[in-house]
């Protein structure tokens, strides 16, 4: 009797074992992240979401010949300006405050999140440096379900996706702003819809949509060194990595490095002096992270992380800048401001045609050569 109890406690254990392994591995073997509780364990669970799939990584590279950021011209460049350069000050310009802070929820979709986030601000960096575009939110399930289905075939089993995946989608189809499109209502983040395009991928009718707006150029961002230039010259980065970190910023508004996230982010501002480093722009909302933001009030929902962490993260080899996004020209309004005829409200500025769209990562601290590039004399650091 004695050895048939063990010999059940025996298939149970066994039984489990094998169902984690199934529910927790893909079939290819990607392992998809699930959500896990960091740290609190009286808080919300955090999602995470990123895949660490190197040979995904290398064969998106091949096939779109995404150049290392450290090729382009923009690397190369001499560069005197300041050492603190925030990108979110650009959002400030272009819509009045930082932007909203994002959460994913329970979804383990933060790749969709920190591209979105980069792209979101490199929007804002082109209108304030003169385009003539408006801000839209961005819609990410459309990135989510994009990266894993129409680039990734839907082989990972569960949440996740791989950051080379959305960088891949953003460049070949597009992005989608937050709006009510027919039968699909994207104007806020669902999380059954997010899982749904994460199954099924995006709709047949919203491909098109996505079309009209291309980021133009991704380029991988592996050091600190790439990570710095991308960001002084307006070029955010999405971050992926497996390192973790503490939830509450110090005096400096630093978190600790500790532990492990397969976690994506959006790099948005770096810092200079004593203490160099990047901040990261989560996407767990406004909360999740406690104590003083550091210079430049950034974002409530990130935190500035340590240099050489930061290049420790860029050299697991998934990160990627982004450049040149397709936005949304400004519409001229056919409406008056306050009832008063003779005072009219625009967006719209007559004679100024929308950023023309150029390929790669030009310096943004020279006179460029092509006039449709960026204006004039425009520093990417304050504006």
């Amino acid at each position: 009797m004695k050895r048939r109890r063990l010999l059940l406690a025996a298939l149970v254990l066994a039984g489990a074992a094998t169902g984690a392994i199934l529910g927790y591995w893909t079939p290819s073997g990607r392992r998809s992240p699930e959500p896990q509780d960091v740290e609190h364990h009286d808080e919300p669970v955090r999602a995470f979401g990123w895949v660490d799939d190197p040979q995904a990584v290398r064969v998106v590279a091949d096939a779109q010949r995404f150049c290392r950021f450290r090729d382009t011209e923009a690397f190369g460049a001499d560069y005197d300006g300041p050492d603190d350069v925030f990108l979110w000050e650009a959002c400030r310009k272009a819509t009045g405050d930082l932007l909203p802070p994002r959460d994913q929820k329970g979804v383990g979709s933060c790749v969709s999140f920190g591209t979105a986030s980069a792209i979101e601000h490199l929007l804002c960096v082109q209108i304030a440096t003169g385009a003539s575009e408006e801000f839209r939110d961005l819609a990410q399930e459309v990135i989510y379900g994009g990266s894993r289905v129409e680039i990734g075939g839907g082989t990972i089993r569960g949440d996740g996706s791989i950051g080379a995946w959305a960088a891949q989608f953003v460049t070949r189809f597009g992005v989608i702003a937050r709006g009510k499109y027919g039968t699909q209502d994207l104007r806020s983040y669902d999380e059954a819809r997010c899982r749904e395009y994460g199954s099924r991928g995006v709709p047949d009718d919203l491909e098109p949509l996505a079309k009209q707006h291309p980021v133009k150029s991704a380029s991988n961002v592996r050091s600190w060194d790439e990570c710095r230039a991308a960001i002084r010259n307006g070029y955010p980065v999405a971050v992926c990595s497996s390192q973790g970190f503490s939830m509450q910023r110090d005096a400096d508004g630093f978190c600790r490095a500790s532990g492990t996230w397969a976690h994506c982010m959006a790099i948005v501002g770096i810092r200079g002096g004593a203490r160099p480093g990047a901040f990261l722009l989560n996407s767990w909302g406004p909360n999740a992270h406690t104590g003083p933001r550091g210079p430049g009030e950034p974002s409530p929902a990130g935190f500035w992380a340590e240099f050489a962490v930061v290049d420790r993260m860029l050299r697991q080899g998934d990160s990627w800048a982004f450049s040149h996004a397709v936005g949304f020209p400004a519409r001229k309004l056919n409406w008056y401001a306050s009832g008063n005829p003779e005072t009219r409200f625009l967006l719209w500025k007559p004679g100024f045609s929308p950023l023309h769209p150029i390929l790669g990562f030009e310096s943004r601290n020279r006179v460029p050569t092509n006039p449709f590039t960026f204006p004039r004399n425009i520093s990417c650091v304050r504006f």
